[in-house]
C-alpha cells in the first residue's frame, strides 16, 4: 500500500516495480490495462489507509478504421456521421475501475468508450487537450499548455500531469455531476507515447487532495506502465480481437528500441529523483545544521542568562539578609537594648533607695522592673518567633497564624483567638502578604497597645476574602502614627501590592481593628 499524499522515493520504486511486471502472463494489452487500474485503484491509500482512487482508468489511442463496430458506432454518435478521415485518431477506453458499477466495464462507459479527437470533441475536454498536443495529436490547433497542469513541458515522449483542486477546475468540467457528488479532490495521471506512435494515459481521480510536491516521484511510473503494455503494441491490444502476428522484423525492432529507449528514460528519472532527493536533503541537514547552531547559541546566553540570574539572586539574598539583620538590631536597639537599660537603671535606684532607708520607694521601683522585665520578655519571644522558618510554606496561612498565636501571644498571656469561615484558597504570594500583615498588627498590638486579648478573623466567600485582626490594646490615632515606627506604611504598601484594601480603625483608649479585604479574582 502507498500513501499516495506522501508518496516517497521508496514508494515509487516498489509501485513502478509492481506496475512494470503486471504485463507478465497477459494474453493482451486489455487484460494488462485491467490489472493496472486494479492496482492502482487497491494500493494507493489516503493517510489513514483509505482508498483514495474514486476511479482509475487506463485509455489508447486507436484510429477509427481499428475500432470493432460499437466503438465506431459510438463515435459516429459524437461526430454526427462516419468521419471522412477513417485514420482518425480516437481515444479509446482500454480498463477502468471505480466506485461506482458502471465505472467496472469499459463497455458500459456512456461517453468516454471513445472519444473521436476532432477540435469540436477536444473542446469538451480541456485536460486530455493539453497533454494531446503535447504530443501533436492535434495538428490543426494551437494549444498553449498549461504548466500548472503538466509537470515538465521539455519532455515530448511522457508526462504527468496535475490537477491539485479538481472543484472549480477548467480541466474537469463535469463538475456538477461528477466533482462534487462523488467527493473529487485531485486528479493524477501519467501518459506516453508507444512505438506504434499511440498515446496510452492513465487517469486517476482521488478522494484526496495531493500535493505538487510528490508529482516528481509519478513520472517513472509512465514508464513502468510503458513497459507493461509494450509487447502487445499492435499486435494484442483489445483482449476480444484475434492476437496479429508481427507482420516484419522492422516492428520488433522498434519494439526493442522503444523498450531500450523506456528504460534509458526511466534510469534518467530516477537518477534525476535521487539528485532532488539528494539535494532536499542536504538543504534539510544545512537547516538542521544552522538550528543547531543557533541552539547551541541560545544555550550559552541562556547559561550565561542563568549565571547572570543566580548571581543576582544570591546579591537580593545577601541583602534581604543584611536589610533583616538591620532590621532586628533596631528592634533590639529600640524595644530589648533600651528595656534591659531600664532595669539597669531602676536596679541602680532602688539600690540607692534602700541603702537609704526609702523602702517604700524602692518597692514601687523594684514592681516597676518586674513591669519592664514582663514586656522585654514578650519582645524577646517575638523577635526569637521571628528568627524561626516559617511556617507558611508548610502549614498554610491558616496554621502559621495558628501557630504564631501559639507561641508568641500564647507564652505572653496574651488571650488570642483565631476563626475561620469558608474554604481558605490563595496562591502563595497572597498568603505570604496577608500573613505579614496580619503578623504586623500583631506585633503592634503586643509591643505598642499592651493588648490583653487579639483576635483574627478569616472570611471567605465566593466574592471576596476578609482578614480582620483586632485587640483592645491603647489604641492611637492612625491619622498621627501613620508615618511612625508601628509598621503602618509597610502594612499599606503589601495590601496595595496584592491588590488589596486596608483600613486601620483605632482610637486612643478603645483597641485597634485592622480590616482587609481582597477580591476574589486577585486572589491568585
Amino acid at each position: 500500500m502507498f500513501d499516495i499524499t506522501s508518496f516517497t522515493l521508496q514508494d515509487m520504486t516498489r509501485c513502478g516495480a509492481a506496475l512494470r511486471g503486471l504485463g507478465d502472463g497477459a494474453a493482451s494489452m486489455e487484460a494488462t490495462a485491467d490489472r493496472i487500474v486494479r492496482f492502482l485503484d487497491d494500493h494507493l491509500r489516503d493517510s489513514a489507509g483509505a482508498k483514495a482512487c474514486a476511479l482509475a482508468r487506463l485509455f489508447i489511442t486507436r484510429r477509427y478504421r481499428d475500432l470493432d463496430a460499437d466503438l465506431q458506432r459510438h463515435a459516429q454518435r459524437l461526430l454526427g456521421a462516419m468521419p471522412e478521415d477513417t485514420g482518425l485518431l480516437c481515444q479509446t477506453l482500454l480498463a477502468t475501475v471505480g466506485a461506482q458499477p458502471g465505472w467496472n466495464d469499459r463497455r458500459r462507459s456512456t461517453y468516454y468508450k471513445t472519444l473521436p479527437l476532432t477540435p469540436e470533441v477536444i473542446e469538451q475536454n480541456p485536460m486530455y487537450l493539453q497533454f494531446a498536443e503535447t504530443f501533436g495529436v492535434i495538428l490543426d490547433r494551437s494549444v498553449t499548455p498549461d504548466p500548472q497542469l503538466i509537470a515538465d513541458l521539455e519532455q515530448t515522449s511522457y508526462n504527468v500531469f496535475h490537477v491539485p483542486d479538481a472543484l472549480g477546475s477548467p480541466y474537469i468540467p463535469d463538475q456538477e455531476h461528477f466533482v462534487i457528488p462523488c467527493g473529487i479532490r485531485s486528479v493524477l495521471g501519467f501518459f506516453g507515447m508507444l512505438p506504434s506512435g499511440q498515446i496510452y494515459s492513465v487517469v486517476i481521480f482521488t478522494r484526496v487532495a495531493i500535493p505538487r510536491a510528490i508529482v516528481t516521484y509519478l513520472k517513472s511510473l509512465a514508464f513502468h506502465v510503458k513497459l507493461a503494455i509494450l509487447p502487445f503494441d499492435e499486435i494484442a491490444v483489445f483482449a476480444d480481437t484475434p492476437i496479429a502476428a508481427p507482420d516484419d522484423q522492422r516492428r520488433q525492432m522498434a519494439q526493442l528500441r522503444s523498450e531500450v529507449g523506456g528504460l534509458r528514460q526511466l534510469v534518467e528519472v530516477q537518477e534525476q529523483v535521487v539528485i532532488e532527493q539528494a539535494q532536499h536533503l542536504s538543504a534539510l541537514l544545512d537547516e538542521r545544521r544552522r538550528q543547531a547552531e543557533q541552539l547551541a547559541a541560545t544555550n550559552s546566553d541562556l547559561e550565561r542568562q542563568i549565571a547572570e540570574n543566580e548571581r543576582l539572586r544570591q546579591q537580593a539574598a545577601e541583602r534581604a539578609i543584611l536589610e533583616e539583620r538591620n532590621r532586628l538590631a533596631r528592634d533590639l536597639h529600640d524595644s530589648v537594648t533600651q528595656s534591659l537599660y531600664s532595669l539597669t537603671l531602676f536596679a541602680e535606684a532602688s539600690q540607692r533607695l534602700l541603702s537609704g532607708g526609702s523602702g517604700e520607694r524602692a518597692a514601687a521601683y523594684l514592681g516597676r522592673i518586674g513591669e519592664t522585665a514582663q514586656q522585654t520578655l514578650k519582645e524577646m519571644r517575638l523577635l526569637v518567633y521571628e528568627l524561626r522558618p516559617l511556617a507558611l510554606e508548610r502549614t498554610g496561612l491558616v496554621g502559621a497564624l495558628q501557630q504564631r498565636l501559639e507561641a508568641v501571644e500564647g507564652r505572653a498571656g496574651v488571650a488570642a483567638r483565631l476563626r475561620v469561615e469558608g474554604a481558605i484558597a490563595l496562591a502563595p504570594a497572597a498568603e505570604e502578604g496577608l500573613y505579614h500583615i496580619a503578623q504586623e498588627a500583631l506585633n503592634n498590638a503586643l509591643k505598642h497597645a499592651h493588648a490583653q486579648t487579639v483576635e483574627i478573623r478569616l472570611t471567605a466567600t465566593d466574592a471576596h476574602l476578609r482578614l480582620t485582626v483586632e485587640d483592645d490594646g491603647q489604641g492611637f490615632n492612625p491619622h498621627q502614627e501613620r508615618g511612625g515606627g508601628m509598621g503602618l506604611v509597610s502594612m499599606h504598601e503589601r495590601a496595595a501590592g496584592l491588590g488589596a484594601t486596608l483600613d486601620i480603625a483605632s482610637v486612643p483608649g478603645t483597641g485597634t481593628q485592622v480590616r482587609l479585604e481582597l477580591q476574589h479574582a486577585q486572589q491568585g
